[in-house]
């Protein structure tokens, strides 16, 4: 058998790194609400403008995603540098609603451009046989974006004229991921082989992926997961006001706490054991961690985090891991960017409708709904097909024996 390639490589790391300054770039208007508001813009005006970069990258990721391939990679993410870097100092100088508007889209644009070249190098350079462990690393980087930015900015914009001015200096963080790019592009040649086809996907193949049944289910329970976690990350502070639960910050803290340790010490364990029942136990794990979070006292919360962050933790990288092992890889850059539209849908839906059902059944009906979510999650977990489709097993085992030394 042959042994495992390295998966910790200049390549992988110094992509994950790129996605961490790339989600820096997004996580640094955090406070974009609050500045708004001290700008005069409509309350009404106020969302709109904030959800207009997640809606234009959502998008993206769905019809632009087949344009964006291991070759163009390398342009796009030098082009959504330049993008986010403009859009990013003309906060200083915009202030009318419409024109902030132009910039959110514009920051839309710009994190689509490196976020999809930064996964669609990325899944060229994860063995086939880590899938999971790569996913786990890639996905510590982002949350480590989340935890960070809000963190440090809160520290350095007292110090500054205004937010506007932490917009500005974020887009320093760009210079470095720029270096990194440079360096993987001298070495694309290397990543690229058998991408010698890698051009625009026709749409009947386009359409046909998508409606592949271990395409669709994996973009549902996709979709499925950051639902659960984006309207957990926005309403929770609400039911802790509500229920008169003062440990906000702790609850959050080990939750993001345990996902951290999970994604970084479960290892191979991802790629051990079977990823559709381990996708299936993160469902039912945060199902359970709902009805806990209904009948847990204050002093409870930080536990009821420890079970959200177990069944968070680990159903990122087996969704994504069995996507990559799904797909073949001609495909797999198309369906990385994919899970990513589905990313950006969940982080919409979530707030969106998970709001909804606060104001209309209060808290317990969006929790019964949340149960009911991640329960059909698993449900749908069972109708994924145990078998790899035979051309993306047939592909990995060519790729290995590529690898094995000569």
């Amino acid at each position: 058998m042959t042994a495992p390639r390295r998966l910790v490589t200049f390549e992988f790391v110094g992509l994950c790194l790129v996605a961490f300054l790339a989600v820096c770039n997004v996580t640094v208007f955090y406070n974009l609400f609050g500045y708004l508001a001290s700008l005069g813009v409509p309350g009404t005006l106020r969302g709109l403008v904030v959800g207009s970069a997640a809606l234009t990258a959502m998008a993206l990721y769905l019809f632009a995603s087949p344009f964006v391939g291991v070759r163009r990679a390398p342009g796009a993410m030098v082009l959504g540098m330049a993008v986010l870097a403009a859009s990013g100092w003309a906060y200083l100088a915009v202030r009318a609603p419409l024109g902030l508007l132009a910039l959110r889209v514009l920051n839309g644009v710009g994190s689509f451009l490196m976020g999809a070249g930064a996964t669609s190098l990325l899944v060229t350079v994860i063995p086939p046989d880590r899938s999971g462990q790569a996913f786990g690393i890639y996905s510590v980087a982002i949350l480590l974006a989340f935890g960070l930015v809000p963190t440090v900015m809160d520290a350095i914009v007292p110090h500054l004229p205004g937010p506007a001015h932490g917009y500005a200096l974020a887009t320093l963080t760009i210079l470095p991921a720029l270096a990194i790019v440079l360096v993987v592009r001298r070495r694309l040649p290397v990543l690229s082989r058998g991408a010698a086809h890698d051009g625009p996907l026709p749409w009947p193949e386009f359409r046909a992926n998508l409606l592949a049944r271990p395409v669709a289910l994996l973009l549902l329970l996709n979709t499925s997961y950051f639902t659960n976690w984006s309207s957990l990350f926005f309403l929770f502070k609400g039911f802790a006001l509500e229920k008169g639960v003062g440990n906000v910050g702790t609850f959050f803290a080990v939750l993001t706490g345990i996902m951290i340790a999970i994604r970084l010490l479960a290892g191979r364990l991802f790629d051990r054991v079977s990823k559709i029942r381990l996708m299936a136990a993160s469902f039912l794990t945060i199902a359970v961690a709902h009805l806990a979070l209904l009948a847990a006292g204050a002093g409870a919360v930080p536990l009821v985090g420890a079970l959200f962050g177990l069944g968070l933790g680990a159903g990122y990288p087996a969704i994504n891991g069995l996507m990559f092992d799904y797909s073949p890889p001609r495909l797999r850059p198309l369906n990385a960017n994919l899970m990513l539209f589905a990313v950006q849908g969940g982080s919409f839906l979530g707030p969106a409708i998970g709001g909804a059902l606060v104001a209309r059944s209060g808290h317990a009906g969006y929790s019964a709904a949340s149960v009911g979510l991640a329960l059909a999650a698993v449900a749908l977990s069972a109708a994924l097909p145990r078998e790899r489709p035979g051309l993306a097993r047939a592909a990995d085992e060519e790729w290995h024996r590529r690898e094995e030394p000569t």
